[in-house]
């Protein structure tokens, strides 16, 4: 029953994503091509993987601006960012 409390507790104390990574996520969500499937009985939306970072590579944070540096060049760049971002959520 303590560990119930406990691992609550951690839940909570993650804290809110950037306002940078809370655009990149609505981008993918709204931008990415998607499927859809019955799992269980409950129909479950899903992404390849290949296709988010091709979609992130055609985004707005793929092309710098003057005096800024693009968020994503290449490929890696954009697996290390959906990493970076996935290993903050577990922590």
């Amino acid at each position: 029953m303590a560990e119930r409390r406990r691992h609550r507790k951690r839940i909570q104390e993650v804290g809110e994503p950037f306002k940078e990574e809370k655009a990149v996520a609505k981008y993918l969500r709204f931008n990415c091509p998607t499927k859809s499937t019955n799992m269980m009985g409950h129909r479950v939306d899903y992404f390849i993987a290949s296709k988010a970072v091709d979609c992130l590579l055609d985004s707005k944070w793929a092309k710098a601006k003057k005096g800024e540096e693009a968020l994503f060049t290449t490929r890696e760049s954009v697996v290390d960012y959906c990493n970076r971002a996935e290993a903050e959520l577990v922590q």
